[in-house]
Order: C-alpha cells, then structure tokens, then sequence
C-alpha cells in the first residue's frame, strides 16, 4: 500500500532534484560542447601554423637552389671550378643562417660542402681528383679560408640517396629521409637540384640539407596546451618530426651510409609517448591506409579513459613533399574549470536536496497528522470502540482539512448509532433462531424413525468394527510384492507405522492432481479408479490390492481418482511412516526402486508431468538410466 507520508515528500523532492539535475547537466554539457569545439579550433589552428611555418622553411632551400641554378645557366657560375663553387657556397650560407650544409657533387665523383657545425663554426668538405676516393674536411675562418685539415674519410657522393633521387627524377625535388653521412645519428631530408651540360647530360647534383632535429625543435616550441602534443608523419607511418623531445632513429643493427632509405626510423605507433602512439594507432584504425587522408581531418577518441581531440593535415608540394601534419589537444586540459563549475552546482544541489526534504517532512506532517487522526477514527469505528470526542483538536481547526473532520465525525456518529442498531436486530436474530433450532431437534427427537435410523448406523459400525478385528492384516501385508520378504516381526512393526480407515460406498479415497501423500492397501471391500477431467475409467482394485504407491515414492500428484464401491477397509501408509520404514530397512527402498523400475509404461505416460514439475531436466539421462533417476529421487525425497 502506498503511504502519502512517503509520496508527498517525494512529490515534493523529486521535481526540485529533476530541475537541478537537468540544469547541472545542461550547464555541464554546454560548457563541454565549448570546450570541445575551442579545443578542436585550437588543434586546427596549430596544424595550420605548423602546416605554414613548414611549407616557408621547406620552401628557402629551393629558391637557393633555383638561384644557383640560374648563375650556373648565365655563366656567372663553373660547376667544374670546384675553388669558385667553393666560394660561391661560402657567401650563400653567410647570406641565410638557416642553411646549415649546402653542396655539390658530380658525375665524376667529386663533391665540395659547405657545413655549419653546431658550435656555429663552418667548415669544408671536399673530393676531388687530388684527394679521391677520400673525403677531407677543412677548418674555416671568418672569410671563408682554409686554416687546417680536421678529418678524412671515404666518400662517394654518387651513392648517396640524395645524389640517387635527382638522378632518378631529373628534376628539382626532395630526396627520401636517410642518415646524414657527417652527423652520426642524425635524419635528414635534402633539396636536391639536377644540373644538366649543354648537351643535356647530367653534370651533377647540388643539394640543401634539412635536419629532422630542426623541424622537433620548431614543433617543440609551440604553445599547444599542457598536455598537448604535435607531430609530422610520412604516409608510411614514420615519425618526420615530434614536439617530444625523442630519438627518430631506433636501437638495431645500422645501415651502411650509402644505403639509402634508414630502415631503423621511428615508427608513430611506437613512439616512446602515449599519446602519439594511441594517436597514430587511433589514425590507423579509423583511416585503414594513411595514403587516404586527402583533406584535413577532424575528430576524437578516448585513450585511457581521457577524450583526445585530434586535428590532421596533409602538407604537399610540387618537389614531392607529402606528410601529414596531426595535432592532439586533450580536452581534459581545458575541462578543468568545467569540473569546478560542476562540483559546485552537485553541492548547491545537495544543499537544496536537503532542504527540500527537511520542508517535504514538515509540510508532510502538517498535513497528515489531521487524516491519520480520521484514519484511527475510521478503525476505531470498525471494531466498535468509537470516541465521540477523538476529533475534536481537528475539527477546531477553519482549512479544509477541519472542515472533512466535521463532516466525517457528523457521518461517524450516525454509523456508529445505525451499527449499534444492527448489533441488537442480529443478537435479537440470533436469541430466536436459536429457538428455532431446539424446537425442531424436539421434533425430530419425537419421530420415531429418527431414533431407528441411528440405531441402525450404530449397529452396522459395531458390525464392521468386529468384521475389521477378523482381517489378518499380516497376512494381506505379505502379499505386497515390497514386503514378501518380511519377517513377523518386521510386519508387526510395519503395521504400527500405519493406520486403518474404513470408509463407505462412495466416498473418496484420494483424487487426481492432489498430492502424493500416502500408500493404500486394500484389507476389505473395493475401489474404482478413474480419470475424473476426461470421465473415462480405469480399472476395479479389490482384497489385498494396493495403490498410490507412485505419487509418494517418487513426491508427484495423484494421476487419477480412486472411489470405493462398497463397505471398505483400507491399512494406509503415509509419507513420514514410510520415511521410517526406508531408513529403518535400506534394502526395501533399491527393492522398491527396482518395481518402480519395472513400470516403464507408468514412467513413461508421466515424463511430461515430471517435466512440468521441473523433476526431469536431463531427458536424455532418464531415458538412459531410469533406475539410477528413480534412486536419485527417492533419496532426495526421503533424506535416504
């Protein structure tokens, strides 16, 4: 029964808890929808600077390169002067600090650079036919002279990938991303130039180098967010250039110098940070190849249960230039204030949550004290013990509820008079019915035939009383196929297990669906059994006969009706004195097991009684090993 003193609370509490979750939600969600898009904008935003700031600083070498190119066409410019090529180099890298290596190497095999090493000192490499196969490499000065040879090695630039890429295109491009030869550990990537003779045969290659280490150093700079990250990929995966700081060349077995592409490159997927690496992964899954990211790309995903916000960019040019640039801004590094924001409208809800029960319980009780007041009434009317006076604080009182108290009390003052009126009509009722009752037990008393037939019914009981102490129950009993083996004794103690009814023409012994709750044997008289649903009849049991011995064996309702047909005296056996017997003999119950066993058809007209009654789940195993079945529900039934 629902009980108002707990509605009307809630009624109260609940729109107010429903409005404030809604408002917290709403308020939560629209700050996180702000978050997500000032996130997302901030991701693109990087991306296109990066994609801007990389395109310009890829773009220089080129120019250079087009430069010399047009000195080398207007002969203001001898490739094959090696010491006018040597100068010209000098004064291209003091006009633009950003070209750290620049250098030219033939057909011929000679090679001529001009390297800024990291200290900010410059220094050259040449090969030429004095010196080939080996390299040496000079200390500078200030105006570009040579002061002393530093090292020596073997060089051939003709096998480097650089060299290799311009042969291949025939024209202005970007070489792959290889080791440099002269900065152990060190990627790279190289603007290459072909330059061709007057008779269109190639001469030579000049090339401007570009560190990977200054494309980190550039994205490690930007300000993206606290947790944010940055980096520049090749479509096959590998990392070009990360905002964290790591080493792009992975422990294994090196390469040699001149062998091209390095096999030992970093891939994004297994970047020592966690971030770009579930990125990486993140754009893998979603994008199957990154050969299919054509356009810039929005869009999110969950890496350790914090939301990644991810923008990515292609960066192509003309030369060949094909990477990808990807952004990551973790939108928990602008949630923060959001949280806040939430935690303090949970409190201000739990404070108003707290308040509104403390209202709902009082203006509860203001209400509900008045109508349990009634509500005693009503009960104390009910079982007769009405107080006029129990209502008279409530009907003092001028609101509606006052008003319904003097109402009720007008209407439980005539009940409780129209109920006492009632009680006396009944007790009056009663006095004379009672009358009634002994006059007519008077007449019948005075009818002679009444006393006849009582004597009659006496005599025919004290007749079937001395006809019953004639049966030899023993020996009825030993007829019984579980108990033929029984000794005098034991039957003796069978009997006092069990009792003996007499029953007349008529009556009923036990009826279908009723529980299996005893066994029965026929000592006088007979019995029909038939099926009462279906009207149909079974068979006629006499004299030392017995039946229902299924239904309790086996704990299972009665099947069919039994009847008796005459004067009949039957020894019955009921579950808990059969419980005795089995415990007391553990053989008769394998030896009624066995007969139970031998009824197969019986068995088997019940299985989808014993399904119904969730007794025979395994089917299978029933009709392989009944007997064990039978053992097993005996056992359970009986605590065997």
């Amino acid at each position: 029964m629902v009980s108002i003193r707990k509605v009307l609370p809630a009624l109260i509490v609940f729109p107010i808890f429903v409005a404030v979750g809604v408002t917290g939600w709403l308020s939560f969600r629209s700050g996180q929808q702000s978050v997500e898009m000032l996130a997302r904008k901030l991701g693109e935003e990087v991306s296109d600077r990066i994609e801007s700031e990389v395109a310009e600083y890829m773009k220089n070498p080129h120019i250079f390169n087009e430069l010399t190119l047009a000195a080398i066409r207007s002969g203001n410019l001898n490739v094959d002067n090696l010491r006018q090529l040597e100068r010209y180099l000098w004064y291209q890298t003091v006009w633009d600090n950003s070209i750290n290596s620049s250098f030219y190497g033939n057909e011929a095999g000679e090679f001529i650079e001009m390297n800024l090493t990291e200290d900010g000192n410059r220094v050259l490499r040449v090969r030429d036919p004095e010196t080939g196969p080996i390299r040496k490499t000079y200390e500078l000065d200030d105006q570009g002279n040579r002061l002393g040879e530093i090292s020596m090695g073997e060089y051939d630039p003709r096998q480097r990938p650089w060299y290799q890429k311009a042969k291949a295109t025939g024209e202005m491009s970007w070489s792959p991303i290889y080791r440099f030869a002269f900065q152990e550990g060190v990627l790279g990537i190289t603007a290459v130039a072909p330059v061709y003779g007057s008779g269109g045969n190639l001469q030579g290659v000049l090339g401007i180098d570009i560190s990977l280490n200054q494309l980190s150093e550039f994205l490690n700079g930007l300000e993206i967010s606290p947790a944010g990250a940055a980096f520049i990929i090749e479509r096959s995966g590998a990392i070009v250039a990360s905002s964290v700081v790591e080493n792009l060349l992975v422990e294994g077995e090196n390469q040699p110098i001149d062998s091209g592409e390095d096999s030992n490159r970093l891939w994004a997927i297994e970047s020592v940070n966690p971030t770009i690496q579930g990125t990486a992964r993140e754009l893998l899954a979603r994008f199957n190849s990154l050969d299919t990211i054509t356009s810039p790309q929005n869009f999110k995903f969950s890496l350790d249960g914090k939301m990644q916000l991810v923008a990515v960019k292609p960066i192509q040019d003309t030369r060949g230039l094909d990477w990808l640039v990807v952004a990551i801004v973790p939108e928990s590094d602008f949630m923060g204030y959001i949280y806040k924001n939430t935690r303090h409208t949970v409190l201000l809800s739990c404070a108003a949550l707290i308040v509104a029960i403390i209202l709902g319980i009082a203006i509860a009780k203001w209400l509900i004290q008045p109508i349990l007041r009634l509500s005693a009434t009503a009960h104390d009317i009910e079982i007769g013990k009405f107080d006029p006076n129990s209502l008279t604080d409530v009907i003092k009182r001028s609101d509606e509820v006052g008003q319904l108290a003097r109402v009720f009390q007008d209407m439980a003052n005539k009940i409780y008079a129209r109920e006492q009126g009632f009680k006396d009509q009944l007790n009056l009722l009663q006095t004379e019915t009672d009358k009634a009752k002994k006059a007519m037990l008077l007449t019948q008393m005075s009818d002679s035939n009444y006393f006849q037939q009582l004597l009659i019914k006496s005599k025919r009981t004290r007749s079937k009383a001395e006809e019953f102490k004639k049966i030899d129950i023993g020996e009825l009993l030993k007829k019984v196929s579980y108990f033929q083996g029984f000794s005098e004794a034991e039957i003796q103690r069978l009997i006092e297990m069990g009792y003996r009814k007499i029953l007349y023409p008529g009556e009923y012994v036990c009826r279908e669906d009723e529980p299996g709750d005893a066994f029965y044997i026929i000592l006088e008289g007979s019995v029909e059994i038939f099926v009462e649903k279906i009207n149909k009849f079974l068979t006629n049991l006499g004299v030392g006969t017995f039946f229902g011995e299924l239904s309790l064996l086996l704990g299972i309702p009665r099947t069919a009706t039994v009847r008796t047909r005459e004067d009949t005296v039957l020894f019955v056996l009921d579950r808990e004195g059969l419980q005795k017997l089995l415990r007391n003999y553990k053989d008769l119950a394998e030896q009624i097991a066995q007969a139970l066993h031998e009824h197969k058809a019986e068995l088997e007209s019940r299985k989808e009684l014993l399904q119904k009654m969730g007794l025979l789940d395994d089917e299978e195993g029933f009709n392989q090993n009944p007997l064990g079945w039978i053992r097993n529900r005996m056992a359970t039934l009986f605590g065997l």
